[in-house]
């Protein structure tokens, strides 16, 4: 079983790490004419991928 302290650790590296690449992938993205839904996600990033990391440890 994973600590509790441990699961914040992974979350709180995951997040610094998020905060820096989404930003960066959306000037990169190749964009077009077409409209594109760009609403909010109930989720962050961060938090998906934290629970994904936890799933396979």
């Amino acid at each position: 079983m994973i600590s509790k302290d441990k699961i914040t650790e992974i979350f709180c590296s995951i997040d610094d790490f998020c905060a820096v690449y989404e930003p960066a992938i959306r000037k990169r993205q190749v964009t077009t004419d077409k409209k594109t839904r760009n609403r909010k996600l109930t989720m962050y990033t961060s938090e998906v991928v934290t629970i994904y990391c936890i799933c396979f440890i």
